[in-house]
């Protein structure tokens, strides 16, 4: 007994798999921690979350709680609404809390945050958290934010794609479950049989274990990506291709027992015939899954588990099959009727005669089958998380919520991120905010959008130039009556100067005051003279005397007549002051001439005053004179200055009021789009924008925030297109400004989900490219040519684009989604491409090795077509069944890949390969194996 050793082999597996299964990392938990799908740097969204990072801006994950009731809020409850948002504190289950954003932060946020029929409450918790951190303080977020007296609902994006972790992990139970039964029901059927059963059970239970085992160490250890995709897709493909393998190599043992000596002989007989397939299939299979590799979204790369899978299968085949056959031997297929007799394909024997003798009407049949497929197809993708699970889950119940009470927009904003290397709270910069949320606004698909410059949504009228101009066209208004009234004035007062100046008339007055002048000057002269000719007499003096006061009296009355009509200061003083003196004299000069016996001197020095007097009385008049004139000409020349300064202000008021129509005209283009935006200093120095600086820009004012409200379904495809033209329209609208080269961003859902389209399509075409090109390696080796891989190859893109025509027909035609959830397309290609081709391989293999001893080439496709259809339907019912039993699982994506694999490997195993692949196989003849030789 030659291969005794090979019975310690499965003790040795169960020994690795009860280590693995006890000591392994938990890969349910794994993928609740590092299973989300996370945009790679470099994209829109993930800029706009680096940018605010790097400016110390709230970063991390935003969750939203909705306070809802019947019936409006009442005062009590929604003080028990703001008490619970008063009393969170600074960390939550280990991870800081940033910001809160309640309704009762301000007036502006009451009216933001409470829905017009009062019954329902926002806020915004934002956590300095991971997206994969959600699972870890989903519990602590439910306990901190819930109100007592109000239904409490916890949401956000990281708590819907939690919850659809959440729900992946019960279908993958449900399917789990379902695939084991199914496998056994279909085996049972196959084999007719107690034991053969088990047989693919029990290999491919074994190597699930090791597999789940050692993907769990490399996530965990090496960085692995991870999914809730992974473990499901493990289960299926391996349950899938494991029982396949499986089916091969037991129904050619059987026929393998018929011919060797002993079973021992049999079952090594067996592994070197279709060992090879086995093996060329599995490397196929390996070659796919291990080519999302090159993927650069993590999500699709977490199929790369798979492959890890095929590669513990193909051990785990090698292990448990070869003891199984020793063992058991005939046994295996006890108590079927049929013992070991093979039965060929009676239904490929037929398609496979029909195809390769009409080739002209299997070419239609084919073109029946896909034309409308093709021309049907609309690649139709949605990005909708919600309809990925059901409405039992609260994150989605709030949700609708937010969606009936705020709008379809209000829970998950599109955030246009600006970067500067200036701070924004400066009056320069304020205008071009104000420029991008103007340009924003007017997007289809937008309801409003609030920045600094609107944070309330709607535009502040008083910093805009319009009503600004308002202002001053009201302001210019006052100033022009004011001028007006003021240029009234001075025409009167012009005109009262100039009627002063006739009344002030002192020509005459002046002319008397120098003959009195002069007479009195003679008259002292005479009386100095008759003082020194004391000889006269006094009656001579006495006579003068009394001439002289009569003149001087006459005089002293047109002197105070005259000082009535001068103003003080016209040089009427010293004129007074001198006939003064002069009364003096006089009166001297009389007591004198009373005592001219007593005192002579007297008399003499009363003499000389009076001429001194005289003198400066002839000095003071001409003074009088020239003040006279000087007062005519300055009435007169302010006169004229006051008349050009009517003129003066009478072209200004005209200038005003030019100036008030210009303003007045601008004030009523409110809605025109060349309006412009202008805030005061004022603003800037009293403080009223700190608030708003706050909201819509980093600590640091480098970075400021538009957040663009929807009017549609964020989730939407609507939504990505116009997330991708806010895009556009921010950058559109900083060309040739000072902010031309400023780093722009768009951050939010709607982004998000445009870079994971972007992500998707191009991995899609790189992991399809670098698939097919291994597999179509893998063809050639094995089947030495290059002919057969081309074609198998456009047989199996063939019918994944039927299945994917399919899906779409059933999921949006039927059922009326928006589309087949964005990652099926990429996943159904590579399992078809993977699974799919394991069937061409046994087909061909089987058809090389007949075509040996066979020289027609149609009857030895024919033949292999028979013995190895059974196998192939039995296979591909089994793995189509496997996927199948993710239908049942709720999780909308799964019933999708379900959907399209299930259909491409039924049609494969129905269609392609008994018509499609013998037509090929007919029409090239010889030159099947181009450039190699045919197999003989």
């Amino acid at each position: 007994m030659a291969y005794r050793w090979i019975y310690l082999l499965p003790i040795l597996w169960i020994i690795g798999a009860v280590f693995l299964f006890l000591q392994s990392p938990n890969l349910d938990e794994l993928v609740r921690e590092r299973g989300q799908a996370g945009v790679p740097d470099g994209y829109p969204s993930q800029m706009a979350d680096d940018l605010l990072a790097q400016n110390e801006g709230a970063s991390g994950e935003t969750v939203l709680a909705v306070y809802t009731s019947d019936a409006a809020l009442t005062e009590a409850e929604l003080a028990d609404i703001e008490s619970t948002l008063n009393q969170i504190p600074d960390e939550i289950g280990e991870y800081p809390v940033e910001e809160v954003v309640t309704p009762f932060d301000s007036d502006e946020n009451r009216e933001l945050l409470i829905s017009d029929d009062e019954t329902t409450a926002l806020a915004f918790v934002q956590m300095d958290m991971l997206f994969s951190d959600t699972a870890a303080v989903r519990d602590d977020l439910n306990r901190t934010l819930a109100a007592e007296s109000v239904s409490t609902l916890i949401s956000g994006s990281s708590v819907i794609e939690d919850d659809v972790i959440i729900s992946s992990e019960e279908g993958l139970a449900t399917t789990e479950v379902i695939t084991v039964i199914f496998v056994l029901i279909i085996l049972f059927l196959v084999f007719r049989s107690l034991a053969a059963p088990l047989v693919p059970l029990v290999t491919v239970g074994a190597s699930y274990v090791v597999s789940i085992g050692i993907v769990s160490y490399l996530v965990d250890y090496a960085g692995f990506p991870v999914s809730n995709f992974t473990q499901i897709f493990i289960v299926a493909v391996l349950f899938g291709i494991g029982t396949d393998y499986c089916i091969l190599l037991l129904n050619r043992f059987k026929s393998e027992l018929l011919e060797a000596e002993d079973r021992v002989e049999a079952m090594r007989r067996t592994f070197k015939a279709v060992g090879p397939t086995v093996f060329s299939s599995a490397l196929t299979g390996f070659i796919g899954f291990f080519a999302i590799g090159f993927a650069q979204f993590d999500l699709y790369r977490s199929a790369m588990g798979v492959s890890v899978g095929i590669v513990v299968l193909v051990a785990a085949i090698w292990v448990w099959v070869p003891v199984a056959m020793i063992l058991l031997g005939e046994k295996l297929y006890w108590p079927s009727r049929s013992g070991l007799q093979v039965k060929p394909s009676r239904t490929w024997g037929a398609l496979g005669r029909f195809s390769l003798y009409k080739p002209g009407w299997t070419m239609l049949i084919l073109a029946a089958v896909f034309v409308p497929a093709v021309l049907t197809y609309n690649n139709a993708t949605s990005f909708n998380s919600l309809d990925e699970i059901g409405d039992e889950f609260e994150s989605v119940q709030a949700f609708h919520v937010i969606t009936d009470k705020f709008g379809d927009g209000e829970m998950f904003p599109a955030t246009v991120v600006i970067e500067h290397d200036e701070r924004w709270d400066s009056q320069e910069w304020l205008p071009y905010i104000e420029l991008v949320t103007y340009e924003l606004e007017k997007i289809d698909g937008v309801q409003e959008v609030r920045s600094a410059t609107r944070p309330e949504g709607s535009r502040v009228e008083e910093f805009t130039v319009p009503y600004l101009a308002g202002e001053l066209a009201d302001g210019t208004e006052e100033i022009r009556d004011g001028l007006e009234e003021l240029s009234e004035g001075l025409a009167e007062l012009a005109d009262e100067l100039r009627d002063e100046e006739q009344s002030v008339d002192g020509e005459d007055g002046s002319e008397a005051l120098s003959e009195g002048a002069e007479e009195l000057a003679d008259g002292a002269q005479e009386i100095e003279a008759g003082l020194a000719q004391t000889g006269s007499g006094t009656g001579e003096a006495a006579d003068s005397t009394a001439q002289l006061e009569q003149r001087l009296s006459v005089l002293n009355e047109q002197l105070a007549s005259l000082a009535q009509q001068l103003p003080p200061g016209s040089g009427i003083d010293e004129l007074q002051g001198g006939f003064a003196e002069v009364q003096g004299g006089l009166a001297e000069l009389t007591a004198g001439l009373e005592e001219l016996a007593v005192a002579q001197s007297e008399l003499e020095d009363g003499a000389g005053e009076l001429a001194g007097g005289a003198e400066e009385l002839a000095e003071g008049q001409e003074e009088l004179t020239a003040a006279l004139n000087d007062i005519e000409t300055a009435f007169s020349e302010v006169a004229d200055g006051l008349d050009e300064a009517v003129e003066g202000l009478e072209e200004l008021e005209e200038g005003l009021e030019e100036v008030e129509d210009l303003l007045t005209e601008l004030a009523g283009q409110s809605q025109h789009p060349l309006q412009g935006f202008f805030v005061p200093a004022e603003a800037f120095e009293e403080g009223d924008l700190d608030g708003i600086w706050d909201a819509y820009t980093t600590p640091n004012r480098l970075v400021t925030t538009i957040d663009v409200i929807f009017a549609i379904n964020p989730y939407s495809n609507e939504a990505m297109d116009t997330a991708r033209l806010i895009e556009e329209r921010a950058l559109l609208a900083l060309r040739g400004t000072p902010l031309e080269d400023a780093p722009v961003a768009v951050g939010g859902l709607s982004s998000v989900n445009l870079d994971l389209q972007t992500i998707s399509n191009d991995d899609f075409l790189r992991t399809a490219l670098i698939m097919l090109a291994g597999i179509f390696i893998v063809l050639v080796v094995l089947l030495k040519s290059l002919i057969m891989p081309l074609y198998i190859l456009v047989s199996l893109v063939l019918t994944y684009i039927v299945s994917i025509s399919f899906t779409e027909f059933v999921f949006v035609t039927l059922l009326g989604y928006p589309g087949v959830t964005w990652a099926v397309p990429f996943f159904g290609f590579i399992m078809l491409m993977a699974l799919g081709v394991d069937y061409s391989i046994f087909l061909m293999t089987r058809f090389a090795e007949d075509v040996q001893t066979n020289e027609d080439i149609r009857e030895a496709a024919l033949y292999a077509m028979k013995q190895i259809g059974t196998v192939v339907l039995s296979a591909a019912v089994i793995l189509a069944g496997t996927f199948g039993a993710m239908m049942p699982s709720g999780v909308l994506s799964l019933m999708q890949i379900g959907t399209l694999v299930l259909t491409g490997l039924l049609l494969y195993a129905v269609i392609m390969l008994p018509l499609f692949i013998p037509v090929m196989i007919g029409l090239f003849g010889e030159r099947n194996w181009w450039p190699f030789r045919r197999p003989s």
